[in-house]
């Protein structure tokens, strides 16, 4: 049983869907409550709602209410709401005087309500309904519940013994419960469910699924942080930010938010108010700073902290919400807020809260300013905050006098970087595209022709750019190398791979002309990227100097550029991937503590790892979380490459309709574009899916004019080899296939990877079975399982599986059986459930006695097994490392094939199973 419709809408919340499946799994032989708390807006109901589905679709008797404020004095509402539906077809069981007192309280029916009677009545009536099986009493907002439905329901609750009732309730933080209410429900065996604070990719989701607008990385942010992670404030916010975005204006706290806080600030001193303010400007000051700024400054918060607006943490001052803060400096008048940012300039004392609050307190042209503000910037990207960075480096840019031409051009140069590093692709282009027409011919207009260019989809359009960037460069050196390096990877991304390979070795000799060990390292990593998708064994040599050089380096190289990044995505095509993991993971805890949003691509190829590896669960993580990054950072080929990903990642695990979607999408963006390298990953991962259906026709209308395009040397085209040649046989055409084969082997030969090596041989295997040549064919696949490493599980599986096939026709059934019988172990356990599913239908094929246990896999049984000692899902999971979703997969499948419902019904259903004598 899983959590069901409104569940897999719930967005960010897998911990608390988590724990309310527990709760509901749990033996209920006597009451038991959970109560979910958290702030306003945070979500409570949406979970209390999953829950109560939850408790639907295991067929429970569900009694629910919504008390609100308005009800809190009026008498029984919530008693009305919970039993409405139930009183016509369970009165009749009660006495006289308790369906009377029923009727009164919730159809106001008679006058006066004997209130004893009434309370037996809810008593008898639960019991009543427990009888008939589990019940599950829901209370939504539990501190607006009138006092007379409360005393009701906490007589009943006080009384209940052996009945399987559950109370599910949610309430505000720092809000109490009716007090007879909260006592009873606690006196029963319950457990707490906090709900906090939203993740930042799930507020993101949860905005474009609900407004259907995307944000920057940066303007996210500012959303989230404001929002504090609150999905109803972080809505409010995004409207305001998409209208103010139309209108050209600053995101402003919408009037709907600042009503929900100007009541907790109205009644405030004014001195307190004012310390508010230093407090907002400064975001989590240490107490000495705010000591400085404000006399006899802990006076002047007290009312603050006792209103619950400012807390006191470890010798820092905050609010309780980021909203209030906001409220606060929003509300300010612009020179009280000015005044403030230059008194906080004089006593905080790191370099980049300095230059901040110098720029904001600062209204004209300053240079003495402008380059303690452009220091800040600096130092901002130097920690990893390239969206504080972005936001100092265009102030130094403002506070620039205009007389000083070159070092407007350096920093409007440098808020551009930092705001496409930040995510915010869009601001960084309308910024380049100002730069690149006040400036002339130079180095500095090259550099931004550069960046536009990663930002920009068109390949053709982006080489033009280059093309006028070399000449902008034209007599420097270092310049020149930049600007071929970047050449050489957008012809890579087109697919000329030999143009790049030229473009690169160009660079490489300007690099050393210039003496630019960080060009230079750029483009030997950029070489032997161009030459392995060329078709080329792996240039080992050139990789190991370029990464020895960048490691030598004082200087960083951006994660795009990085030859250790390369050297990674190299070691995933040579089918070194402990190698490509260690490096690949190095380089994402870099990017990430560096806040890169080129990290969704470093994320995109650890998916594909990860996957290989049979890791499905990190895979799709990894997959999620690149995702996150690539919508808002607003690239679209960056985008598009994670969909792409996306799609071979969904398509193993079976999520059909979202593999399609990805691949589909990726195709939809990239091909009127020209950016072949990800349309080619697209067809292979949408050729993946088809064959993975048996679609061979479908199949087949993808991978052959891929592989025709690119021929069988482009790492891409030779992954798909395989399922090209299973598709021409599905269909019959034999001399098609063998013809495939022998380029697919020759080209094997050429570079000795021994995935390629592995699937030749089953594709082999499967071409000598369809000329019934079984002996050939079972030489080729038992190769075919030797060759295939037991680190890439699904590709042991597929060679298992086509073992089973081969050996299955040549009457080896017991042989077939065990190939089989792996292969669906090796399925199971990834889990890729379409070719479990291609697997146990070859089972079928041979017939014969299946196994004891109703045909479980061992898999399955190994999770029936742990039921039975009575562990839950999650401990499950944690015991057999997977997540709790392969867990509640695993054990529908195994509900299935055994004909149960329950656990209790597997316990009994497997006892019998063990006490049947074998048939002989």
């Amino acid at each position: 049983m899983t959590v069901a419709s409104i569940s897999e809408a719930v967005v960010g919340r897998d911990a608390e869907l988590a724990a309310i499946r527990e709760f509901f799994e749990a033996r209920l032989d006597r009451p038991r409550a959970l109560f979910l708390e958290g702030e306003a807006g945070i979500g409570k109901t949406t979970l209390l709602a999953a829950a109560e589905e939850e408790a639907r679709l295991r067929r429970w008797q569900v009694l629910g209410c919504r008390p609100a404020a308005a009800e809190a004095q009026l008498a029984f509402a919530a008693l009305t709401d919970a039993f409405a539906e139930v009183l016509d077809s369970d009165l009749t069981t009660l006495p006289e005087p308790q369906r009377a007192a029923l009727l009164g309280a919730v159809r106001r029916v008679g006058t006066e309500v004997d209130r004893l009677a009434l309370s037996m009545g809810v008593l008898n009536l639960l019991r009543g309904l427990a009888r008939g099986g589990h019940v599950a009493l829901f209370v939504d907002d539990a501190q607006w519940l009138d006092e007379p439905s409360a005393h009701a329901f906490s007589f009943a609750l006080r009384r209940l013994a052996l009945e399987p009732v559950a109370v599910i309730t949610s309430h505000r933080e720092g809000e109490s419960l009716p007090l007879a209410f909260g006592e009873a429900a606690r006196a029963v065996e319950h457990s707490r469910l906090p709900v906090r604070a939203l993740s930042l990719g799930a507020i993101a989701r949860i905005v474009r699924a609900q407004l259907s607008v995307s944000f920057s990385r940066p303007v996210l942010l500012r959303i989230y942080d404001a929002a504090g992670g609150n999905p109803f404030f972080a809505l409010e916010l995004a409207r305001a930010a998409a209208e103010a975005a139309e209108r050209g204006d600053v995101l402003t706290i919408p009037e709907s938010l600042r009503e929900l806080v100007r009541s907790r600030l109205a009644a405030l001193p004014d001195e307190t108010r004012a310390a508010l303010l230093v407090v907002a400007a400064l975001g989590q000051p240490q107490s000495s700073v705010v000591a400085a700024v404000v006399a006899s400054w802990e006076e002047a918060v007290a009312p603050a902290v006792d209103a619950g607006v400012l807390e006191l943490v470890s010798g820092r001052v905050r609010f309780t919400h980021p909203l209030l803060g906001s409220a606060v400096y929003a509300d300010a008048p612009e020179h009280r807020r000015r005044s403030v940012h230059r008194t906080l300039a004089d006593v905080v004392d790191e370099a980049e809260q300095r230059g901040w609050h110098l720029a904001l307190a600062t209204e004209r042209p300053n240079e003495r300013v402008a380059a303690k503000v452009a220091n800040a910037a600096v130092a901002a990207a130097a920690r990893g905050a390239p969206e504080t960075a972005a936001e100092l480096a265009e102030q130094a840019r403002r506070l620039t006098p205009p007389s000083r031409l070159n070092l407007r051009a350096g920093r409007a140069l440098d808020a551009a970087l930092y705001a496409w590093s930040a995510g915010d692709a869009r601001r960084s282009e309308a910024m380049l595209l100002e730069l690149i027409e006040s400036l002339p011919p130079s180095p500095t207009r090259a550099a931004a022709r550069q960046l536009l260019v990663k930002i920009v989809d068109d390949v053709g359009e982006t080489l033009a750019q280059l093309d006028l960037a070399l000449e902008d460069a034209a007599g420097a050196q270092s310049a020149e190398a930049s600007v071929l390096n970047l050449r050489a990877r957008q012809r890579m991304w087109g697919g000329d791979f030999a143009g790049a390979i030229a473009d690169a070795q160009a660079a490489a000799t300007h690099a050393a002309g210039a003496g630019s060990a960080v060009e230079l390292a750029v483009a030997l990593g950029r070489e032997a990227h161009a030459r392995l998708f060329a078709g080329e064994p792996v240039p080992h040599e050139l990789l190991e100097r370029a990464v020895s050089l960048e490691r030598s380096l004082d200087e960083r190289i951006p994660v795009g550029e990085s030859p250790t990044r390369i050297r990674g995505v190299c070691a995933l095509w040579d089918d070194d991937l402990e190698t490509a993991w260690s490096l690949l993971a190095s380089v994402d805890r870099d990017a990430q503590a560096r806040s890169e949003s080129w990290r969704a691509i470093v994320l995109n190829t650890l998916a594909e790892v990860e996957l290989r590896r049979g890791r499905t669960a990190e895979a799709l993580r990894a997959e999620e979380e690149a995702t996150e990054i690539a919508e808002y950072w607003g690239v679209v080929h960056a985008e598009a490459a994670v969909l792409a990903t996306a799609a071979l990642v969904r398509g193993t695990v079976g999520d059909v309709d979202e593999a399609r979607r990805a691949a589909e999408r990726a195709l939809e963006l990239m091909r009127p574009v020209g950016y072949d390298v990800i349309v080619r990953s697209a067809e292979r991962a949408l050729g993946f899916l088809q064959l993975s259906l048996g679609d061979v026709a479908a199949v087949h209308a993808v991978l052959e004019p891929l592989i025709t395009r690119s021929g069988l040397g482009q790492p891409t085209a030779e992954a798909a080899a395989a399922d090209e040649i299973e598709a021409l046989l599905g269909m019959d055409r034999l001399v098609d296939a063998e013809a495939l084969l022998r380029a697919f082997a020759a080209q094997a030969d050429r570079t000795r990877r021994p995935r390629a090596s592995a699937a030749v041989a089953r594709s082999a295997a499967l071409v000598a079975a369809a000329r019934d040549d079984l002996d050939d064919a079972l030489g080729h696949a038992d190769h075919a399982v030797e060759l295939a490493s037991a680190s890439e599980p699904i590709e042991r599986g597929r060679a298992l599986l086509v073992l089973g096939v081969v050996r299955r026709r040549a009457k080896q059934r017991r042989a077939a059986r065990e190939a089989l019988e792996s292969a669906v172990a090796l399925f199971d356990a990834l889990p890729a459930p379409l070719w479990a599913q291609r697997a146990r239908a070859e089972l079928e094929r041979i017939g014969g006695r299946r196994g004891s246990a109703g045909a479980l896999t061992p898999s399955e049984r190994r999770v029936a097994d742990l039921v039975l000692a009575g562990k839950t899902n999650r401990e499950i999971a944690a015991e057999l490392f997977v997540t709790v979703h392969t867990v509640e997969k695993t054990l529908t499948r195994a509900y299935a094939k055994l004909g149960v419902r329950s656990r209790t019904e597997l316990a009994h259903r497997l006892a019998d199973l063990e006490a049947m004598p074998a048939k002989r």
